[in-house]
């Protein structure tokens, strides 16, 4: 959509504007207008066009504008990592916004993201009606015994067990597994001292099962989910079991609607590691060939391997740790 502002004038015979001043060009005629029409003209990058209908010229401005329109839209069409930080500052301005309606509740704030410990293990943080722990403004970055936010972002196919993941981060039943994934689902709490947010996006489909145009969408909007102070990172699940070519170009292209360094944030989460049947994942990763090694060096061979039928919470720690070096 493009929005024209009209700002009528009178012109004489040349094409200069008539003002209580005399016959001026349009340059002087901004100048002359002060600090409102100058705020105007910075707000829109100082285009312009005159236009003067009473003009044998007239159909030359005309295609003089629609030559500064055709330019303005060739510049507007930017890649996709310039659209994800212009979509990151949009929720920043969002999440600015929602804090300024909890400022005056400081203290109960404060309550929310102080570290409760029951029986030795961190209990569910309570939640704000904002959605997430939340931080107020001023309170300090990284205060004794406090660590930072993370946003975890979880992406994959279908039945790769993301979902099953973002229980076992949140040790807690907060996602379905047993019901399709068809829009972002998010969970809040902390665990071992740090606020955590878990996305969980639906599935992408090799087969057919699942809307390509849907899961896109929804994959491009999982970082407005995330509070705007955490570490965002996502995380690639990767069921171990077989990992082919087609696998690989569903990978790149999905990932690729986050932007080229998307990779540099994610770590892939290989999942159902009872499956190794006491192989080392470096074997694992060996005996899969090139399509899963291109993936693990876009991701700087950072990996984990998660079995959620051990219960075993060292294999949350050891991922968050990880996440928190990127």
């Amino acid at each position: 959509m493009m929005v024209l502002w009209l700002c009528p004038l009178r012109f004489n015979s040349t094409n200069e504007v008539i003002s209580a001043a005399g016959d001026l060009p349009i340059e002087e005629h901004i100048r002359r207008q002060g600090q409102t029409l100058r705020w105007l003209m910075e707000r829109c990058g100082n285009r312009y066009q005159v236009m003067n209908n009473q003009s044998r010229a007239s159909e030359a401005q005309v295609a003089e504008l629609f030559g500064k329109i055709q330019k303005m839209m060739e510049t507007l069409k930017r890649p996709r990592e310039i659209q994800y930080r212009m979509s990151t500052q949009l929720r920043h301005d969002v999440s600015m916004k929602e804090e300024r309606r909890w400022e005056g509740r400081q203290e109960e704030i404060e309550m929310t993201v102080r570290h409760d410990v029951h029986d030795g293990r961190p209990r569910e943080t309570k939640q704000m009606a904002s959605g997430w722990p939340y931080m107020p403004r001023g309170f300090p970055a990284d205060p004794v015994g406090f660590k930072p936010a993370l946003g975890l972002i979880l992406l994959g196919r279908r039945k790769s067990g993301k979902s099953s993941a973002g229980n076992m981060i949140l040790d807690r039943e907060e996602f379905q597994i047993d019901t399709k994934t068809i829009r972002c689902s998010v969970g809040h709490g902390k665990v071992s001292g740090r606020p955590v947010t878990v996305v969980d996006t639906p599935g992408w489909s090799l087969f057919g099962l699942a809307n390509p145009e849907q899961v896109r969408m929804e994959i491009s909007r999982s970082p407005s989910h995330c509070p705007v102070r955490s570490k965002v990172s996502f995380l690639l699940a990767v069921p171990v079991d077989s990992f082919r070519e087609k696998d690989r170009r569903a990978v790149e292209m999905y990932l690729s609607i986050l932007g080229n360094d998307v990779w540099k944030s994610t770590v892939v989460l290989f999942t159902h590691g009872k499956e190794l049947r006491g192989r080392t994942v470096e074997k694992h990763i060996q005996e899969k060939g090139e399509p899963l090694q291109w993936v693990l060096d876009r991701c700087g061979r950072r990996h984990h391997v998660f079995d959620t039928n051990t219960g075993d919470d060292t294999q949350v720690n050891q991922l968050l740790e990880m996440v928190e070096q990127l």
